[in-house]
């Protein structure tokens, strides 16, 4: 228990810093802030490959699709996979209520192509990048543009229309049809049935053969020997999580196989996405964890791999918006922790902060990069090349505890100051780095903020091999 005497002290020095100066706002202090507290990129990355997940996004309104398709509101409910419309009511309605971002796979071809028509069909839709190596190869050239960025993904005609030029395909990997995921974006306050959305967020689904399949990775290792790159990113390794381990495991085994022959210098990226397979997630992080320098995941997935692997706050359920600091940092310390080998690097991202904790001497910059990854954030959401402190807002707790399980964090809290937004602590040889976000008051945009905040925090980030 927090003593009165900290509180106190806590009291007044949040008094200092927020109560300073009146004209200044909080929002224009972590602009300020960014500016003088963060450095550049550590290093230039020549050339990046990505892969190896890659679509075509059809963006509509949720609650106008389920409209469309007679779907009557109801309560939320999680299912692993979607077999029926009355199951993705359920799991729409369930991401709605608790605000939180989810992907998820229909069983049925024949029941997605309906639901695909349906949404070209209406009048508001739009048409994006989609995958998460398309969408960090496409955030990768706008950050770096000095950077040469090769995808390695199944890209149809239309999605290689929408692609930057300058990202590069192999020759073996393009095809004449694209895959559509389905995103069902939702605003702050829209109402479904007796829910009301507490921000905006966006539920996507899909019916993905190649991606599904994992078929690119046939070409990836082929393309990795021909491009030599100096940092590599995999993702798009959740959509086998509909299959059986006989499947989804030798395809695995073989983008492994794919990186182990990389230089020991070129660390490699794996980019977490929403699994609702619990059993699958647990067998992914044993075969793949210990084998790349680096991970990236949201509140749902960090929370998502600790449940699989009855890790710290496993019994917990996941309450409606981020979770606190202090849990993640113990969760982010447990994986370090437990996944002996490569790894040495977790990216962490929710709405409201940001933290990367790694190893001790194996990164620099990662003060930089978790900064420069939350600002990026808001100027996604805003859609917008500088953030205007009066399009968002500062939703992070003035002050913070650091751990839960770790006494001696637990007792000491740590005091925002948006002069300086960027905090940092140690334990046990790992050090934490927490940025806040500026909240985008009006978001324009939430489909693929992950992608891009975890290719702006690597770019800036460098890895140091033993």
């Amino acid at each position: 228990m927090i003593s009165n005497t900290l509180l106190l002290a806590v009291f007044f020095a949040l008094a200092g810093i927020f109560l300073s100066n009146s004209n200044n706002s909080d929002e224009k202090r972590v602009l300020k802030g960014w500016k003088r507290q963060l450095n550049g990129p550590a290093i230039q990355y020549d050339k990046v490959a990505v892969g190896l997940n890659a679509n075509l996004d059809l963006i509509v309104y949720g609650t106008q699709l389920l409209k469309k398709l007679n779907v009557a509101p109801g309560p939320g409910k999680d299912h692993a996979v979607l077999d029926s419309l009355a199951e993705l009511q359920d799991a729409f309605a369930l991401s709605h209520s608790s605000c939180s971002a989810a992907e998820r796979i229909m069983t049925s071809p024949t029941l997605y192509k309906q639901i695909v028509d349906s949404a070209a069909s209406l009048e508001e839709k739009k048409y994006f990048v989609g995958g998460n190596a398309a969408l960090m190869s496409q955030a990768m050239v706008e950050s770096s543009p000095g950077s040469q960025v090769m995808l390695v993904g199944a890209v149809g005609e239309t999605l290689r229309s929408l692609l930057n030029s300058t990202v590069s395909v192999p020759e073996s990997c393009l095809q004449k049809d694209d895959e559509v995921h389905l995103i069902l974006e939702y605003s702050r306050g829209e109402k479904w049935g007796d829910n009301v959305a507490s921000c905006a967020n966006r539920f996507i689904f899909s019916h993905d053969v190649a991606n599904g399949e994992l078929q690119p990775a046939d070409n990836f290792a082929s393309a990795l020997s021909s491009f030599s790159p100096q940092l590599v990113v995999v993702a798009g390794l959740h959509l086998m999580d509909n299959t059986e381990e006989s499947f989804w495991l030798p395809r695995v085994k073989k983008v492994l196989s794919a990186i182990s022959t990389l230089p020991a210098s070129t660390p490699v990226h794996l980019e977490l996405a929403s699994i609702g397979n619990l059993d699958f997630l647990a067998r992914l992080g044993s075969a793949c964890f210990s084998s790349v320098q680096s991970i990236g995941l949201n509140e749902q997935e960090l929370m998502a791999i600790s449940k699989a692997n009855k890790g710290p706050f496993h019994n917990e359920e996941l309450v409606s918006g981020p979770p606190e600091a202090a849990v993640v940092a113990d969760v982010l310390y447990w994986i370090l922790k437990h996944y002996s080998g490569k790894l040495s690097r977790v990216h962490f991202h929710s709405l409201t902060f940001h933290v990367v904790a790694e190893v001790a001497g194996r990164w620099n910059n990662s003060f930089s990069a978790v900064g420069a990854a939350a600002r990026v954030a808001g100027r996604r959401a805003c859609q917008v090349e500088e953030i205007d402190p009066e399009k968002v807002q500062l939703k992070f707790p003035k002050a913070f505890v650091r751990s839960i399980l770790d006494p001696k964090l637990r007792r000491e809290p740590i005091v925002v100051d948006p002069n300086s937004p960027v905090s940092t602590w140690q334990r046990d040889g790992i050090n934490f780095y927490l940025s806040p976000v500026l909240v985008c008051r009006r978001p324009l945009k939430t489909v693929g903020l992950g992608d891009a905040i975890s290719a702006t925090g690597l770019l800036y980030s460098h890895y140091i091999p033993k």
